[in-house]
Protein backbone atom coordinates (compact mmCIF):
# COMPACT_ATOMS: atom_id res chain seq x y z
CA UNK A 1 0.00 0.00 0.00
CA UNK A 2 1.60 3.48 -0.87
CA UNK A 3 1.02 6.40 0.26
CA UNK A 4 1.98 9.03 -2.89
CA UNK A 5 3.32 12.05 -3.11
CA UNK A 6 6.02 14.14 -4.97
CA UNK A 7 6.67 17.72 -4.67
CA UNK A 8 3.87 18.67 -7.41
CA UNK A 9 1.16 15.82 -6.94
CA UNK A 10 -0.25 13.62 -4.57
CA UNK A 11 -2.77 10.49 -5.37
CA UNK A 12 -4.83 11.24 -2.92
CA UNK A 13 -7.95 9.47 -4.24
CA UNK A 14 -5.94 6.52 -4.20
CA UNK A 15 -5.09 6.80 -0.85
CA UNK A 16 -8.40 6.81 -0.06
CA UNK A 17 -9.63 3.54 -1.77
CA UNK A 18 -6.79 2.23 -0.74
CA UNK A 19 -7.99 3.04 3.45
CA UNK A 20 -11.75 1.98 1.77
CA UNK A 21 -10.48 -1.33 0.52
CA UNK A 22 -8.30 -2.32 3.98
CA UNK A 23 -11.96 -1.50 5.60
CA UNK A 24 -13.80 -3.78 3.84
CA UNK A 25 -11.27 -6.60 4.23
CA UNK A 26 -12.31 -5.92 7.89
CA UNK A 27 -15.50 -5.76 7.61
CA UNK A 28 -15.29 -9.09 5.85
CA UNK A 29 -13.47 -11.08 8.80
CA UNK A 30 -16.08 -9.45 11.40
CA UNK A 31 -18.82 -11.35 8.97
CA UNK A 32 -17.11 -14.19 8.72
CA UNK A 33 -17.33 -14.70 12.50
CA UNK A 34 -21.02 -15.87 11.62
CA UNK A 35 -21.47 -16.23 7.90
CA UNK A 36 -18.93 -17.52 5.59
CA UNK A 37 -20.90 -16.92 2.40
CA UNK A 38 -21.74 -13.22 2.79
CA UNK A 39 -19.88 -10.69 1.31
CA UNK A 40 -18.70 -12.99 -1.53
CA UNK A 41 -16.72 -10.03 -3.15
CA UNK A 42 -15.16 -8.16 -0.44
CA UNK A 43 -11.98 -10.60 -0.75
CA UNK A 44 -11.40 -9.29 -4.27
CA UNK A 45 -9.62 -6.17 -1.96
CA UNK A 46 -6.71 -7.80 -2.07
CA UNK A 47 -6.68 -8.08 -5.82
CA UNK A 48 -7.30 -4.62 -5.69
CA UNK A 49 -4.35 -3.94 -3.41
CA UNK A 50 -1.97 -6.01 -6.04
CA UNK A 51 -3.43 -3.48 -8.69
CA UNK A 52 -2.73 -0.39 -7.00
CA UNK A 53 0.38 -1.85 -5.63
CA UNK A 54 1.71 -1.90 -9.44
CA UNK A 55 0.52 1.60 -9.74
CA UNK A 56 2.95 2.79 -7.21
CA UNK A 57 5.51 0.42 -7.13
CA UNK A 58 6.45 2.05 -10.80
CA UNK A 59 5.37 5.26 -9.90
CA UNK A 60 8.45 4.93 -7.27
CA UNK A 61 10.87 3.20 -8.26
CA UNK A 62 10.54 2.66 -12.24
CA UNK A 63 12.69 4.95 -13.46
CA UNK A 64 15.47 4.89 -11.15
CA UNK A 65 15.39 0.64 -11.32
CA UNK A 66 15.74 1.21 -15.15
CA UNK A 67 18.64 3.72 -15.34
CA UNK A 68 20.51 2.06 -13.11
CA UNK A 69 20.35 4.19 -10.49
CA UNK A 70 18.58 1.65 -7.90
CA UNK A 71 20.07 -2.12 -8.30
CA UNK A 72 17.81 -4.92 -6.97
CA UNK A 73 19.19 -5.23 -3.69
CA UNK A 74 18.90 -1.69 -2.76
CA UNK A 75 15.11 -1.92 -4.02
CA UNK A 76 14.78 -4.91 -2.07
CA UNK A 77 16.24 -3.29 1.44
CA UNK A 78 13.38 -0.93 0.76
CA UNK A 79 10.48 -2.74 0.32
CA UNK A 80 11.43 -5.03 3.17
CA UNK A 81 12.07 -2.04 5.34
CA UNK A 82 8.54 -0.89 4.59
CA UNK A 83 6.44 -3.88 4.84
CA UNK A 84 8.57 -6.09 7.07
CA UNK A 85 8.07 -4.18 10.83
CA UNK A 86 4.25 -4.04 11.01
CA UNK A 87 4.21 -8.11 9.16
CA UNK A 88 6.54 -9.00 12.37
CA UNK A 89 4.48 -6.99 15.03
CA UNK A 90 1.62 -8.79 13.96
CA UNK A 91 3.05 -12.40 13.39
CA UNK A 92 4.49 -11.77 17.19
CA UNK A 93 1.27 -11.36 18.11
CA UNK A 94 -0.19 -13.83 16.38
CA UNK A 95 2.53 -16.14 18.38
CA UNK A 96 2.07 -14.69 21.45
CA UNK A 97 -1.57 -16.27 21.27
CA UNK A 98 -0.52 -19.54 20.39
CA UNK A 99 1.43 -20.32 23.02
CA UNK A 100 -1.71 -18.92 25.71
CA UNK A 101 -3.23 -21.70 23.68
CA UNK A 102 -1.08 -24.38 24.02
CA UNK A 103 -0.77 -23.14 27.96
CA UNK A 104 -4.41 -23.15 28.70
CA UNK A 105 -6.15 -25.65 26.11
CA UNK A 106 -3.70 -27.88 24.63
CA UNK A 107 -4.87 -27.63 21.08
CA UNK A 108 -1.49 -27.60 19.54
CA UNK A 109 2.48 -28.13 21.06
CA UNK A 110 5.38 -25.70 21.75
CA UNK A 111 7.32 -27.28 19.17
CA UNK A 112 4.71 -27.13 17.21
CA UNK A 113 4.17 -23.15 17.58
CA UNK A 114 8.24 -23.12 17.55
CA UNK A 115 8.45 -24.64 13.41
CA UNK A 116 5.45 -22.51 12.20
CA UNK A 117 6.39 -19.39 13.74
CA UNK A 118 9.66 -19.62 12.14
CA UNK A 119 8.16 -19.97 8.85
CA UNK A 120 5.45 -17.26 9.60
CA UNK A 121 8.51 -15.29 10.53
CA UNK A 122 10.23 -15.99 7.30
CA UNK A 123 6.64 -15.03 5.48
CA UNK A 124 6.87 -19.13 4.31
CA UNK A 125 3.93 -21.02 4.39
CA UNK A 126 3.16 -23.71 6.92
CA UNK A 127 1.78 -27.23 6.88
CA UNK A 128 2.59 -27.70 10.57
CA UNK A 129 -1.21 -27.44 11.82
CA UNK A 130 -3.76 -29.99 9.77
CA UNK A 131 -6.52 -29.19 11.82
CA UNK A 132 -6.53 -25.30 10.35
CA UNK A 133 -6.54 -24.88 6.63
CA UNK A 134 -4.93 -21.24 6.68
CA UNK A 135 -1.27 -21.38 5.25
CA UNK A 136 -0.48 -18.74 8.40
CA UNK A 137 -2.73 -19.37 11.25
CA UNK A 138 -0.19 -16.90 13.26
CA UNK A 139 -1.65 -13.59 11.00
CA UNK A 140 -4.07 -14.16 8.58
CA UNK A 141 -2.88 -11.66 6.28
CA UNK A 142 0.67 -12.31 5.88
CA UNK A 143 -0.45 -14.51 2.93
CA UNK A 144 -0.94 -11.80 1.13
CA UNK A 145 2.50 -10.31 1.56
CA UNK A 146 4.10 -13.21 1.10
CA UNK A 147 3.21 -12.58 -2.65
CA UNK A 148 3.66 -8.61 -2.84
CA UNK A 149 6.44 -9.40 -1.80
CA UNK A 150 7.04 -12.35 -4.92
CA UNK A 151 6.00 -9.57 -7.77
CA UNK A 152 8.07 -6.99 -6.47
CA UNK A 153 11.16 -9.07 -7.02
CA UNK A 154 9.77 -10.34 -10.32
CA UNK A 155 8.97 -6.98 -11.12
CA UNK A 156 12.67 -5.35 -10.53
CA UNK A 157 13.99 -8.24 -11.93
CA UNK A 158 12.98 -7.56 -15.05
CA UNK A 159 11.52 -4.24 -15.37
CA UNK A 160 15.36 -2.80 -17.02
CA UNK A 161 13.87 -5.46 -20.23
CA UNK A 162 10.21 -4.55 -19.42
CA UNK A 163 9.10 -2.34 -22.68
CA UNK A 164 5.61 -1.42 -23.53
CA UNK A 165 4.95 -4.44 -25.62
CA UNK A 166 6.32 -6.97 -23.33
CA UNK A 167 4.64 -5.48 -20.81
CA UNK A 168 1.27 -5.70 -22.71
CA UNK A 169 1.92 -8.91 -23.24
CA UNK A 170 2.84 -10.26 -19.85
CA UNK A 171 -0.11 -8.37 -18.65
CA UNK A 172 -2.64 -10.02 -21.18
CA UNK A 173 -0.66 -13.70 -20.74
CA UNK A 174 -1.18 -12.85 -16.62
CA UNK A 175 -4.73 -12.42 -17.63
CA UNK A 176 -5.25 -15.61 -18.94
CA UNK A 177 -3.48 -17.43 -15.98
CA UNK A 178 -5.48 -15.46 -13.75
CA UNK A 179 -8.74 -16.86 -15.64
CA UNK A 180 -7.55 -20.23 -14.93
CA UNK A 181 -7.39 -19.55 -11.31
CA UNK A 182 -10.67 -18.05 -11.03
CA UNK A 183 -12.32 -21.46 -12.95
CA UNK A 184 -10.20 -23.93 -10.97
CA UNK A 185 -11.37 -22.31 -7.28
CA UNK A 186 -14.95 -21.03 -8.70
CA UNK A 187 -13.90 -17.57 -8.37
CA UNK A 188 -10.93 -15.34 -7.85
CA UNK A 189 -9.40 -17.10 -4.53
CA UNK A 190 -5.87 -18.76 -3.47
CA UNK A 191 -3.18 -18.55 -1.81
CA UNK A 192 -4.53 -18.08 1.77
CA UNK A 193 -5.00 -22.08 2.64
CA UNK A 194 -2.94 -24.73 2.65
CA UNK A 195 -4.80 -26.73 0.08
CA UNK A 196 -4.65 -23.21 -2.50
CA UNK A 197 -1.44 -21.41 -1.76
CA UNK A 198 0.35 -22.15 -4.88
CA UNK A 199 -3.03 -20.47 -6.57
CA UNK A 200 -1.54 -16.82 -5.58
CA UNK A 201 1.29 -17.27 -7.52
CA UNK A 202 -1.22 -16.73 -10.84
CA UNK A 203 -3.49 -14.53 -8.44
CA UNK A 204 -0.80 -12.07 -8.14
CA UNK A 205 0.88 -11.25 -11.73
CA UNK A 206 -2.33 -9.70 -13.60
CA UNK A 207 -3.53 -6.71 -11.11
CA UNK A 208 -0.05 -6.12 -10.26
CA UNK A 209 1.47 -5.96 -13.78
CA UNK A 210 -1.82 -4.46 -14.67
CA UNK A 211 -0.83 -1.66 -12.01
CA UNK A 212 2.29 -1.33 -13.80
CA UNK A 213 0.56 -0.85 -17.62
CA UNK A 214 -1.84 1.82 -15.70
CA UNK A 215 1.16 3.60 -14.41
CA UNK A 216 2.95 3.87 -17.93
CA UNK A 217 -0.71 4.88 -20.29
CA UNK A 218 -1.91 7.27 -17.04
CA UNK A 219 -4.71 9.58 -18.04
CA UNK A 220 -3.46 13.34 -18.83
CA UNK A 221 -7.12 14.58 -18.50
CA UNK A 222 -7.91 15.37 -15.04
CA UNK A 223 -11.32 15.05 -12.78
CA UNK A 224 -13.10 16.91 -10.22
CA UNK A 225 -13.26 16.55 -6.50
CA UNK A 226 -16.44 15.18 -6.56
CA UNK A 227 -15.64 12.48 -8.93
CA UNK A 228 -13.14 11.39 -6.20
CA UNK A 229 -15.24 10.67 -4.05
CA UNK A 230 -18.22 9.26 -5.76
CA UNK A 231 -15.04 6.54 -6.83
CA UNK A 232 -14.74 5.89 -3.17
CA UNK A 233 -18.18 5.37 -2.49
CA UNK A 234 -19.04 3.53 -5.78
CA UNK A 235 -15.82 1.21 -5.03
CA UNK A 236 -16.75 0.34 -1.26
CA UNK A 237 -20.38 -0.27 -2.68
CA UNK A 238 -18.92 -3.22 -5.67
CA UNK A 239 -17.29 -4.89 -2.44
CA UNK A 240 -19.73 -4.85 0.05
CA UNK A 241 -23.48 -5.16 -1.97
CA UNK A 242 -24.21 -9.00 -1.60
CA UNK A 243 -24.44 -10.02 -5.18
CA UNK A 244 -25.89 -13.55 -6.11
CA UNK A 245 -23.65 -14.24 -9.22
CA UNK A 246 -21.42 -16.73 -9.97
CA UNK A 247 -17.67 -16.44 -8.32
CA UNK A 248 -16.18 -15.87 -11.94
CA UNK A 249 -17.94 -12.84 -11.88
CA UNK A 250 -15.27 -11.54 -9.87
CA UNK A 251 -12.80 -11.43 -13.12
CA UNK A 252 -14.99 -8.48 -14.41
CA UNK A 253 -13.76 -6.61 -11.31
CA UNK A 254 -10.14 -7.62 -11.30
CA UNK A 255 -9.47 -7.22 -15.10
CA UNK A 256 -11.62 -4.17 -15.88
CA UNK A 257 -13.58 -2.03 -13.03
CA UNK A 258 -10.82 -2.08 -10.36
CA UNK A 259 -7.82 -0.54 -13.26
CA UNK A 260 -10.79 1.67 -14.66
CA UNK A 261 -11.21 3.27 -10.69
CA UNK A 262 -7.73 3.36 -10.31
CA UNK A 263 -7.15 5.01 -13.56
CA UNK A 264 -9.71 7.22 -12.92
CA UNK A 265 -8.46 7.69 -9.36
CA UNK A 266 -5.10 8.84 -10.54
CA UNK A 267 -6.08 11.43 -12.42
CA UNK A 268 -8.64 13.38 -9.81
CA UNK A 269 -8.34 16.88 -8.86
CA UNK A 270 -9.29 16.14 -5.02
CA UNK A 271 -10.28 19.66 -2.61
CA UNK A 272 -8.27 19.97 1.12
CA UNK A 273 -11.07 18.53 3.08
CA UNK A 274 -10.53 15.29 0.71
CA UNK A 275 -6.55 15.52 0.41
CA UNK A 276 -7.07 15.46 4.21
CA UNK A 277 -9.61 12.24 4.68
CA UNK A 278 -7.77 10.14 2.01
CA UNK A 279 -4.41 11.01 3.53
CA UNK A 280 -5.88 9.62 6.90
CA UNK A 281 -7.33 6.63 5.83
CA UNK A 282 -4.28 5.61 3.54
CA UNK A 283 -1.51 6.07 6.24
CA UNK A 284 -4.12 3.61 8.41
CA UNK A 285 -4.74 0.71 5.71
CA UNK A 286 -1.44 -1.32 5.95
CA UNK A 287 -1.28 -1.34 9.61
CA UNK A 288 -5.23 -1.78 9.57
CA UNK A 289 -4.95 -4.68 7.33
CA UNK A 290 -1.94 -6.55 8.91
CA UNK A 291 -2.86 -6.17 12.87
CA UNK A 292 -6.43 -7.37 12.50
CA UNK A 293 -5.72 -11.05 12.67
CA UNK A 294 -4.57 -11.77 15.50
CA UNK A 295 -7.57 -9.30 17.50
CA UNK A 296 -10.23 -11.37 15.64
CA UNK A 297 -8.35 -14.53 16.74
CA UNK A 298 -9.52 -13.27 20.10
CA UNK A 299 -13.07 -12.53 19.42
CA UNK A 300 -13.41 -15.44 17.51
CA UNK A 301 -12.66 -17.29 21.08
CA UNK A 302 -14.73 -15.42 23.21
CA UNK A 303 -17.51 -16.26 20.51
CA UNK A 304 -17.47 -19.90 20.91
CA UNK A 305 -18.32 -19.46 24.82
CA UNK A 306 -20.54 -16.76 24.56
CA UNK A 307 -23.95 -16.43 22.49
CA UNK A 308 -25.38 -12.91 21.99
CA UNK A 309 -28.35 -12.61 19.76
CA UNK A 310 -28.54 -10.47 16.62
CA UNK A 311 -28.17 -7.05 18.05
CA UNK A 312 -25.25 -8.10 20.16
CA UNK A 313 -23.52 -9.65 17.13
CA UNK A 314 -23.72 -6.69 16.08
CA UNK A 315 -21.97 -4.75 18.85
CA UNK A 316 -19.41 -6.86 19.32
CA UNK A 317 -18.39 -6.71 15.90
CA UNK A 318 -18.50 -2.64 16.40
CA UNK A 319 -16.00 -3.10 19.36
CA UNK A 320 -13.80 -5.82 17.62
CA UNK A 321 -13.20 -3.37 14.38
CA UNK A 322 -12.70 -0.20 17.54
CA UNK A 323 -10.16 -1.93 18.79
CA UNK A 324 -8.68 -3.29 15.69
CA UNK A 325 -8.28 0.54 14.52
CA UNK A 326 -6.89 1.81 18.12
CA UNK A 327 -4.24 -0.87 17.57
CA UNK A 328 -3.82 0.17 14.23
CA UNK A 329 -3.56 3.57 15.13
CA UNK A 330 -0.99 3.17 17.75
CA UNK A 331 0.87 1.15 15.95
CA UNK A 332 1.51 3.77 13.13
CA UNK A 333 1.84 6.07 15.32
CA UNK A 334 4.72 4.93 18.05
CA UNK A 335 5.99 1.77 15.89
CA UNK A 336 5.51 2.08 12.43
CA UNK A 337 6.18 5.87 11.94
CA UNK A 338 9.39 6.47 14.29
CA UNK A 339 10.76 3.57 12.18
CA UNK A 340 10.48 4.55 9.00
CA UNK A 341 11.55 8.12 9.54
CA UNK A 342 15.00 5.93 11.00
CA UNK A 343 15.04 4.11 7.77
CA UNK A 344 14.36 7.30 5.33
CA UNK A 345 17.57 8.67 7.57
CA UNK A 346 19.50 5.53 7.09
CA UNK A 347 18.94 5.76 3.34
CA UNK A 348 16.57 2.34 3.19
CA UNK A 349 13.33 4.22 1.91
CA UNK A 350 12.18 6.44 -0.74
CA UNK A 351 11.58 9.89 0.24
CA UNK A 352 8.18 10.99 0.04
CA UNK A 353 6.83 7.89 -0.22
CA UNK A 354 5.37 5.26 2.30
CA UNK A 355 4.04 2.40 0.99
CA UNK A 356 2.46 -1.34 1.18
Amino acid sequence: MLQLQTKAHRFAVLDGLRGVAALVVLMLHLVQQHDLTALPFAGLAVDFFYLLSGFVVSFAYERRLQTGAMDLASFARIRIARLYPLILLGTTMGIALAFLDATFKLDVTYRQIALSGTLALLLLPSYVFPQWETAYPFNMASWSLTFELFVNAVYAAIVPHLTSRRLVILTACSAVVLAWVAFMNYGIYGGNNQGNFAYGFGRVMFPFFAGVLLYRFRLSQHFASWIGLSLILGFAALLLVPLQMSGLFGLLYVILLFPAIIAIGAAVEPGPRLVRGCRFAGELSYPLYILQGPVLRIGEELLKHWHFGQIGCWLFGITEAGIVAEIAYLALKFYDKPLQDYFKVRGRSAPALQDF
